[in-house]
């Protein structure tokens, strides 16, 4: 369990902690071997270690100066259940949800939170949703709107909790349980052979789904804009796939599938949209229907696939992991 105590009262000695300063690339490139990394001794990794295993991601009986396999697999599970980028690597990023993470308390259930209602203790529940990487907002509110409600579900439906967007005492300790480390997001296979993970093709679109309503912008791949190719290499490289940028190379890329033999999280290709040859991408969410960064839509909306015009232009799914 989470000895909250204890780490409230521990200095957290990291160097790095520089990075929350006003001109983060100057930090940085001041840091030099301060960003942890496979292989590397210095000091700030037996503190990274204690943090670690009070946060039951790491299981050693004494803490290293060394950063060994160990301590890269416990920083990925750290960094697969904040929703980052699993590459074991402790830098800025890690550093700064990881401090966050230390100075939280644990979520109090007093009442059913739910859309509409408003409060400190939503408040609360949008700030741990943040830190576990499901609600993508700049500024925390005390009001539970429709944001809050899909982020919601999408833990529940990622912790295997009835996705009903309320969150109540079962929800608030799974909370509590997956910032403790005691109740973690299954970690992705990077693996592109073999058995396949359903949980991470879960994962995938629990990703996606936080975009909903992003804009539509042609030539943009960030998370403030897409296009559709834009969108799907940005959602598959949050989960450490790598995938080309255009719709063409992404119709080339995994393995060819058929309609039949989608699953979730498959890449979906549509040809001669507005120009011949592959021309469009998405991503299969289950039940024939897909999530995609419409122009016509006018950003990232879901669709279904047997609808005439989707239908008529399917090209092939493909298998990226």
């Amino acid at each position: 369990m989470l000895n909250i105590k204890y780490l409230k009262n521990t200095v957290i000695t990291f160097t790095i902690a520089g990075v929350l300063s006003i001109n983060p690339i100057f930090v940085q490139a001041e840091l030099g071997d301060q960003v942890l990394r496979k292989g590397m001794e210095h000091e700030d990794v037996k503190t990274l270690q204690q943090h670690l295993i009070n946060l039951n991601y790491l299981d050693l009986e004494e803490t290293t100066t060394y950063y060994g396999d160990q301590t890269v697999n416990a920083v990925m599970d750290f960094q697969n259940s904040i929703g980052m980028k699993a590459d074991g690597i402790f830098g800025p990023d890690s550093f700064k949800v990881l401090k966050s993470l230390l100075e939280l308390e644990p979520l109090t259930y007093n009442r059913i939170l739910k859309e509409d209602i408003s409060g400190e203790d939503v408040q609360a529940l949008q700030e741990r949703l943040k830190i576990l990487g499901f609600l993508d907002i700049d500024n925390c509110t005390t009001y539970f709107g429709s944001e809050t409600r899909q982020a919601l579900m999408d833990f529940q439906n990622l912790y295997g909790i009835k996705a009903d967007g309320i969150a109540g005492a079962e929800t608030i300790q799974a909370i509590n349980d997956a910032l403790s480390g005691n109740k973690r997001r299954p970690r992705p296979s990077a693996s592109r052979g073999g058995s396949r993970s359903g949980s991470l093709g879960e994962a995938i679109i629990s990703t996606a789904k936080r975009y909903m309503g992003t804009p539509y912008s042609y030539g943009n791949s960030s998370s403030s804009a897409f296009d559709c190719s834009g969108f799907t290499q940005y959602i598959y490289k949050q989960h450490g796939i790598d995938i080309p940028r255009s719709s063409v190379d992404q119709a080339t890329a995994g393995s060819e599938l058929s309609k039949e033999e989608l699953q979730l999280g498959d890449l979906v290709i549509f040809s001669n949209t507005y120009k011949s040859g592959p021309s469009h991408a998405g991503i299969y969410i289950g039940n024939g229907n897909f999530i995609h960064s419409s122009s016509a839509g006018g950003g990232v909306i879901i669709s279904t696939l047997s609808s005439g015009y989707y239908s008529d232009h399917f090209t092939c799914g493909r298998r990226v992991y």
